[in-house]
C-alpha cells in the first residue's frame, strides 16, 4: 500500500508492551503480514517485551518509553516527539482504555488517521476510566473490535453509536497449531500418563479465566471416572494459588502444568478435549487455536465465543457456570468419539476458511486504505 509518489504508507502502533500475550501475538502477526507493503513502527509505552526482537527482525521500528502506566502525564509529549520524527499516516492504538495521550499526540502532529482497538469485554473499567475513554474517542476515526460482542459492549459502555466500530476477528496461521510430533513422545516429555483422557485448558492464570471453576470441573469428573488427566497451560498471577490447591487436594498425580507457550501445538495434540471456562471473553485465541489443531472444544457461552462455536456443530457451548454442566459436556465429547472427531474436523475447516491470518491482514490493509481515502476527501 503506497502513498502518492510510491512511498509506503506509514503505520504506527501504540501498545503498552510486546510481552507474550494474546493481543501482542496478534499484533506481531499483523505486522508480519503488512511489512512488505507498509512502513511500520511500534511504540511500547511501558517495557518492550519479549516479542520486540521478532518485530525488529522483520523490519519494524520499535520504541520503548518505560512509562509508569496509563496515567503517566509525560506520555503525550514523548509520543508526540516520535510522531514528529516518523510522520505516520495511520496511528493505531492497543491501549486497553488509556489511549487518550496517544490520540492527542496524533492529532497535534497532524496524523491523518487515528484508530483505536477494543479486544475484551472491559468489565473492569471504573467510571473514571470510561470518562477518559470517551474523551479519547472524540479523536478517533474508527474503533476496531475483534468480535461483535466486544463492539456491542464497548458501544454501550462508551456511549457511541455501533456504526463507529468495525469488527475484524482475530486470525491465525492454522497450520502452525497442527503438531507433527509423535503422541507417545509428547506424553513422555510432559509426564502425562498413558491410557488417560486429557482434559486441557490453555489460559493465563488470571481471575477472568476462572481456574477455580476448572478445578471444580476436574473434581466432578474425577468423581465420575478414573481415566481423566488434567493439563493446564500458561502462567500468571494466580498460578501458585491454583497449583497449591491441587497439591492440598491430593490431585498432583492427576494434573500437569506447562508454562511453555512455544510448545502449545504439541500440547493441543495430546488433549482429548480443550476447555475454556472464562467468566468473560472477547475473542479467545485458545478457542480458535484448539479448533485449528483439530481438538474438540468445550467452552463457556460468553462474549465472542458463540460467534466462533456453533453448539454441537463446531464445538460444545455451556450456558451456565455449573461444574456439573461442564462435566456433562466434556463427557459427551469423551464418550462419543466418532461424533466428536467429526465436530473437530468441521471446526478446523471453519478456522481455515474464516479466521485465517491472511484474511485478518487483508481486512486491516483495506481498513487503513479506506480511512486514508476518507481523510483525503475531508482535507485532513
Amino acid at each position: 500500500m503506497s502513498r502518492p509518489g510510491g512511498m509506503l504508507t506509514r503505520v504506527c502502533y501504540v501498545i503498552p508492551t510486546l510481552q507474550v500475550g494474546g493481543t501482542e501475538r496478534q499484533l506481531l502477526a499483523l505486522m508480519k503480514g503488512l511489512i512488505r507493503d507498509h512502513e511500520l513502527t511500534v511504540v511500547c509505552t511501558r517495557e518492550a517485551g519479549a516479542l520486540v526482537g521478532d518485530a525488529r527482525r522483520i523490519g519494524v521500528y520499535a520504541h520503548e518509553l518505560n512509562g509508569s502506566g496509563g496515567w503517566d502525564f509525560t506520555m503525550r509529549r514523548r509520543i508526540r516527539h516520535i510522531f514528529r520524527s516518523h510522520r505516520p499516516d495511520v496511528v493505531h492504538t492497543f491501549m486497553f482504555g488509556f489511549d487518550l495521550a496517544a490520540n492527542r499526540a496524533a492529532r497535534e502532529t497532524g496524523v491523518p488517521v487515528v484508530i483505536s482497538s477494543r479486544r475484551q469485554l472491559a468489565t473492569w473499567k471504573k467510571p473514571r476510566h470510561v470518562r477518559v475513554q470517551r474523551k479519547a474517542n472524540q479523536l478517533v476515526d474508527c474503533i476496531v473490535a475483534n468480535s461483535n460482542a466486544v463492539a456491542e459492549f464497548a458501544a454501550t459502555q462508551e456511549g457511541l453509536d455501533l456504526d463507529r466500530y468495525r469488527v475484524i476477528p482475530n486470525g491465525i496461521d492454522a497450520d502452525a497449531f497442527v503438531s507433527a510430533a509423535d503422541l507417545h513422545q509428547v506424553r513422555l516429555r510432559f509426564k502425562i500418563p498413558f491410557h488417560t483422557q486429557v482434559v486441557g485448558m490453555v489460559a493465563n492464570f488470571s481471575p477472568v479465566k476462572d481456574h477455580a471453576l476448572f478445578l471444580a470441573i476436574a473434581e466432578e469428573l474425577m468423581r465420575r471416572r478414573a481415566d481423566v488427566h488434567f493439563l493446564l497451560v500458561g502462567s500468571g498471577p494466580l498460578r501458585d494459588e491454583v497449583m497449591n490447591r491441587v497439591r492440598k487436594q491430593g490431585w498432583s498425580d492427576r494434573f500437569t502444568r506447562v508454562a511453555a507457550i512455544e510448545e502449545v501445538p504439541d500440547l493441543y495434540k495430546v488433549m482429548s478435549v480443550s476447555v475454556l471456562c472464562s467468566q468473560v471473553e472477547g475473542f479467545p485465541n485458545a478457542v480458535i487455536e484448539s479448533m485449528a489443531a483439530g481438538r474438540p472444544v468445550v467452552a463457556a457461552a460468553v462474549g465472542g465465543i458463540p460467534e466462533v462455536i456453533e453448539d454441537g456443530v463446531t464445538g460444545r457451548l455451556v450456558q451456565t457456570r455449573s461444574a456439573a454442566a461442564f462435566a456433562d459436556a466434556i463427557e459427551q465429547v469423551l464418550d462419543r468419539e466418532k461424533e466428536s472427531a467429526a465436530m473437530a474436523a468441521r471446526a478446523a475447516v471453519y478456522v481455515r476458511n474464516t479466521l485465517s491470518l491472511d484474511r485478518m491482514v487483508d481486512a486491516y490493509r483495506n481498513l487503513y486504505r479506506e480511512m486514508l481515502i476518507q481523510s483525503v476527501r475531508r482535507g485532513a
